[in-house]
Parts: structure tokens; sequence; C-alpha cells
């Protein structure tokens, strides 16, 4: 058992929380105690071999290695405020690595940029080494690539993945939900840092969640980072989660991939009934020690930048980073489309937005799944599919004229 004493309405504990059920509710309390049952040492590597303080390697300019400062550095409190995200900036590539290496089985592989191969002369026409695209399959590589390493047991990735589910099954995480396929992630709420007080500020905020799915044979790991969010909630439960489920869901249907759960009937919502409020403590972290960090990083770092008051990342905030990075999890089903075109081999479709107030539906009958999500996004139509293999069947017609917003059905069969 680890956690933080539960209090009803009047005041009076009836009982402690789980490990598991910390992680759901965003219990910063027993993230303490887990971080002090661990040790400093042993916590600090930890963070490390997860990939934070350090470069990825992805090949992009600019990259910083974000702020986390060795143990001999740490206050008596920073323990404490490093486990609940503070004194500690990350960028949102290190979050997606992180729960990449989860849904690896605890393999933590180095993220790459997806790129076009480079004629180098040999037979193959690609430069040795050249990342390369997603292909199906449930093995990593082999040999590893370096900077490959294992974080976690395989055992303990399994229970981490069946933790970060519950998140989204029973946690802060429920408007992460996705429709046929399992998903497991966190939520994150950071406040920013005024660069004019130097103080956590109590009107900005980084909203984030990072998440993978399927949960028990990962394809995909996403991380969102939204800098500032506007409107009635700022936590990453309500702001971030619910752009994770857009994005994880498209980018699942268009991969191809086999649903693992029921589907839900049409426009049944995954989000949770009332507002999702995170355990959102007092600051506690060390502000001078995180400034004061940023004069330790290396001169070629973009966050160094020649100024204290360049700095905004709070404790868990995402430093800002270009985001087209290749997910390295690799666990995607075996009889996934084969015939899945690699993203940057992929033509962009021209989204058609209609002047008047109707849409033409396009012709469906015979292609693929994957083409008639292209298609239907294109005419700027939703689409609802039914069945397996090329589409037999629509309705509304081919060439009938829609008000936006309709969705088109689609039955399939091989």
């Amino acid at each position: 058992m680890a956690g933080r004493v539960i209090h009803d309405d009047k005041g009076e504990h009836y009982g402690v929380i789980t490990v598991h059920e910390a992680l759901e509710h965003s219990s910063d309390v027993a993230a303490v105690k887990l971080a002090l049952k661990i040790g400093p040492d042993h916590f600090y590597q930890y963070i490390r071999d997860f990939g934070f303080g350090s470069r990825t390697g992805a090949e992009m300019p600019g990259e910083t290695r974000g702020l986390l400062r060795p143990v001999n550095r740490w206050g008596s409190s920073s323990i404490g405020s490093i486990a609940i995200g503070q004194e500690v900036g990350v960028t949102p590539i290190q979050l997606a690595t992180m729960v990449s290496t989860i849904a690896n089985g605890g393999i933590y592989l180095p993220p790459r940029v997806l790129l076009p191969g480079q004629t180098d002369g040999t037979t193959n026409g690609k430069t040795p080494g050249a990342p390369q695209p997603f292909k199906p399959g449930g093995d990593l590589p082999n040999p590893l690539p370096t900077g490959a390493h294992r974080v976690l047991s395989t055992l303990t990735a399994a229970q981490m993945r069946k933790m970060m589910e519950g998140v989204v099954l029973y946690g802060t995480g429920k408007a992460a939900q996705l429709n046929g396929y399992s998903s497991g992630g966190k939520t994150g709420t950071a406040q920013k840092i005024d660069p004019a007080t130097h103080l956590y500020s109590k009107t900005m905020h980084i909203a984030s969640f990072a998440g993978i799915a399927p949960v028990n044979n990962p394809v995909i790991s996403v991380a969102v980072v939204i800098d500032n969010p506007k409107g009635g909630s700022y936590y990453g439960a309500a702001v971030s989660a619910p752009v994770f489920a857009e994005v994880a869901q498209q980018v699942l249907e268009y991969l191809a991939v086999p649903h693992d759960i029921d589907l839900r009937p049409a426009r049944a919502s995954a989000k949770p009934d009332k507002p999702v409020v995170e355990d959102a403590s007092e600051h506690t972290g060390d502000i001078n020690a995180l400034y004061a960090a940023v004069n330790d990083l290396p001169a070629d770092d973009p966050l160094r930048g020649g100024s204290q008051d360049a700095l905004r990342t709070p404790a868990t905030q995402a430093l800002s980073q270009p985001a087209a990075v290749q997910s390295q999890s690799t666990a995607q089903p075996a009889n996934a489309a084969a015939n899945a075109v690699p993203l940057q081999q992929q033509t962009p479709a021209t989204v058609t937005i209609a002047d008047g107030k109707t849409l033409r539906v396009p012709s469906l009958i015979g292609l693929p799944v994957r083409k008639v999500i292209e298609q239907a996004a294109a005419a700027g139509l939703e689409v609802q599919i039914t069945g397996s293999g090329t589409v037999r069947e629509q309705a509304p017609a081919p060439g009938a004229m829609v008000a936006p917003g309709t969705k088109i059905v689609v039955r399939c069969g091989r």
C-alpha cells in the first residue's frame, strides 16, 4: 500500500489508496512517499534512464536537454519537489519517449525524426543508419540501436501499462478513452514561472497528456502539451486528454490497426460526467535552483539563451520543441494493414471547404479504409465505418449535397 489518507466530506479518514489509485488520481502525497522510499540516488538514476536531463539525439537543431540537477545539488526538499514534477524541466519528445519505453516492455529506444531516405550510391539507395518508417511487427530491433537500454523489467512495464490504462478508465484521463481501442496514459498540470517575479504563476499553466494505444500491444505513443490553455479549465485532464483521444483515434484508424475492444455506438461520449480536478498541491520547488540550473547548461543549449529571463519553464512544463517525431513503440499487431504507405511518402490531402452551406459527398465505393478516411476528410465530412476490407455500400449516395458535420456511413466487406 502507498499513498495518502482519503477523507470524506466531514474530514474523517477511511482508508489509504494503492499505487495504481495514486496514479489514477494524481496524488502528489503518494508520489512524494514513493520517491522517499526509493531514495535520491536510485530515483535520480531512474529519471536519467528514462532520458530526462539529456538530449534524445533526434537530429533536431536547437534541442535542449531540459533541466535536471544532479543529486549533490538537491536541497532538503528537492526529492519531494521533483517527485511531483517541480525543480525540473522536460520536453515533449522526452515525454513521448518515456511512455514509449513503457510500451516497449521497458526498453528505452532513442527517438528518431521520420525522414526520407538519402541516396548514398549503394545498392539499397539508403544511407546506412538512416531513420526508417514504422513497420508492423512485434519484435524490437535486433541488435538494439545505439543508445537503447533497459529501464524496467518486462513485468514491471506490463504492470505500468495496466496502471496507465486505469488512469484512462477510472481516473483523471477518462477523456482519453478511444472507440474500439484501449488506451493508457497520464495527465499533467504544471504552473509556469512568471519571468518577471521568478515565482510560480497562479494564472499561467501547462496542460499535458502522454499516452499509448492499444494498451496490451502498443502501436503509438502520443504526447500532447498545451501552453497556457484558456477557457474554463487548465488541467491536462480537461484540456490535453481530449486532444490525445482525437489524434490517437485517427492515427490508429489510418494505420488500420485492428480494434482490441468493442466499438461504442456512434456519437457516444467518453468524457467524464463531471469536471476532473487533479491533485494540485501548493508548489514547493526551489525556483532559484531551477534558474541556477540554466546556467549549468552547456553554452550551446538553447535554454541558456544568454538570459535567465528567457526561461519560462515550470516544474513539469515541456519546453518548446518540434513535435514531428516517429514513435519508437514497435509492438504493432502483425495482421495490421501491410500496404500502409510510410508517412513521409504520403501526399498530403487537400481539405475542401465549401463556400455555401452544403458539401458534396464523394464516392467511396471500392476504396480501402485508409482511402475512405482520407477522402472523407478531404471533403470536410466525418465517416462511420462498419466491417473490414473495401467499401461495398455507402449512405448518403455519392454526389449528394449534405450539411457540414454530416457523417457518411459505409459498409465494408472482402
